[in-house]
């Protein structure tokens, strides 16, 4: 087994306190869930205010934080990820990573530990399921971020299975139609890649009044992605689906962005 070499001195990995490209989504309840999900049933929650990245961590940033010294600095990694780096101490799958892209897409091919490493080298988390879903569609239980339609536009955009034109590849993060973005102005909530969040997956038990899932079992280990591909079709990439993924799952749909507690 490959041994994580860790370094006795930190390097210089850019620590954000204040985030310069998030959205700060203000304490309130929603309701969150939809009937038509068998296991995300409606449920009113409440959130402290939080920040959540515009836009979903990019390969230009991800590499950055590798190249100064992210897999080597044991404090960004939890636990469970330096168990998973002792067997992978270069990550999961740089190959993938790129896979033709620019820097300017979505990073994907990371698992849940990179994801959650890469936010706190930054100061920031993974967000919870609640925050994600209230980030993507604001409080109006509408099913996508721009709307209940699934218009030829929004069904290309999600899964390119419909109309001429079929998208076989992520769109840059920072790139998208304003109509398409959240009631709170973020870009590809839907459709571009799978995003990691904090929870656990759990098919009937899905949190509490504050939105928290419960803790992993020996038979729930899976945490919830959320906000489907450019791969899959429109049903999958609405705001109230929910996926279950192990923590080390690699994919080239599944990405992630960042979210900050509010001071």
């Amino acid at each position: 087994m490959a041994l994580a070499i860790w370094s006795a001195v930190s390097p210089p990995v850019a620590r954000a306190e204040e985030p310069t490209d998030a959205v700060l989504i203000p304490a309130g309840s929603f309701t969150r869930g939809s009937a038509r999900e068998p296991d995300a049933p409606p449920q009113k929650v409440t959130l402290s205010a939080f920040q959540i990245g515009t836009t979903e961590v990019t390969i230009d940033q991800f590499s950055a934080f590798k190249a100064a010294g992210g897999y080597s600095t044991r404090r960004w990694w939890s636990a469970s990820g330096r168990a998973w780096l002792e067997g992978h101490p270069d990550g999961a799958g740089d190959a993938a990573r790129a896979a033709g892209r620019d820097g300017s897409h979505p990073v994907v091919a990371v698992t849940y530990f990179e994801a959650e490493a890469y936010c706190a080298s930054v100061g920031a988390r993974l967000p919870t399921e609640a925050e994600w879903e209230r980030a993507a569609c604001g409080t109006d239980d509408r099913r996508y971020p721009w709307g209940d339609t699934e218009s030829e536009t929004a069904r290309w955009y999600a899964g390119g299975k419909f109309g001429n034109i079929v998208r076989v590849d992520t769109a840059p993060a920072s790139e998208q139609a304003e109509s398409l973005r959240s009631p709170d102005g973020l870009l590809h909530m839907a459709g571009n890649v799978w995003e990691w969040t904090a929870d656990h997956y759990h098919a009937t038990n899905w949190g509490g009044a504050s939105g928290r899932n419960p803790k992993a079992t020996p038979d729930t280990p899976w945490r919830s992605l959320r906000g489907g591909s450019y791969m899959n079709l429109p049903s999958y990439c609405s705001c109230q689906h929910r996926e279950p993924a192990r923590p080390d799952r690699v994919a080239l749909t599944i990405g992630f962005r960042c979210a900050w507690d509010q001071p």
